[in-house]
């Protein structure tokens, strides 16, 4: 899609046309990393809506896409359902291993998973990953190991730039932006 590819290189678009999975830690991704607390002692996070409506669009192309998370959330856990993604792993210490039986299972090959992630306890799977992405407010160290440093920081549409990425090299978010109809189907 002209308004969307040519701020990626062409290996970067090449490695998105791939996907058929998209799986992401939580905070400093799908939020700003920052764990507020209200005077009962609840989390409260914030997430950024653009994310949350790109899943739809995503599943709909039959991209897999789930939450691999180091901290526990019950915050996380409601989004996730709302958002009915097809997994949420929460409290995961070795994201590389869960990331290797989610591939298993959903029989994936690397080059067809994108991993986001922003910090030291993602750089394990972010090696792994066909396509390895952090977001544009993390450390120069992660930032240096990985396929994109997405436009977007953490929590304002790390995933969304992802998928639209991922959707544009597929042709698809072309026929969505025009309104050619919902149904499409995945040639890769």
């Amino acid at each position: 899609m002209e308004t969307t590819l040519p701020r990626y290189s062409k290996d970067q678009v090449k490695k998105a046309s791939l996907i058929k999975a998209i799986f992401f830690d939580v905070d400093g991704v799908l939020t700003d990393g920052r764990i507020n607390y209200d005077d009962s002692g609840r989390e409260i996070k914030s997430f950024n809506v653009k994310d949350g409506l790109i899943i739809s669009y995503l599943k709909k192309a039959g991209i897999i896409t789930g939450a691999i998370s180091g901290r526990d959330s019950p915050a996380v856990a409601r989004r996730c359902a709302e958002l009915k993604i097809d997994f949420c792993h929460q409290g995961i210490i070795d994201k590389a291993s869960t990331f290797e039986k989610l591939m298993k299972h959903y029989k994936l090959k690397t080059k067809e998973v994108v991993f986001i992630g922003d910090d030291i306890n993602d750089l394990p799977v972010l090696r792994m990953a066909g396509f390895s992405v952090c977001p544009a407010d993390t450390y120069d160290y992660i930032k240096e190991q990985v396929d994109l440093v997405t436009y977007a920081k953490g929590g304002s549409g790390v995933l969304r730039e992802v998928g639209d990425l991922v959707l544009a090299s597929k042709g698809i978010l072309e026929k969505i932006v025009k309104g050619e109809g919902y149904t499409f189907k995945v040639t890769n």
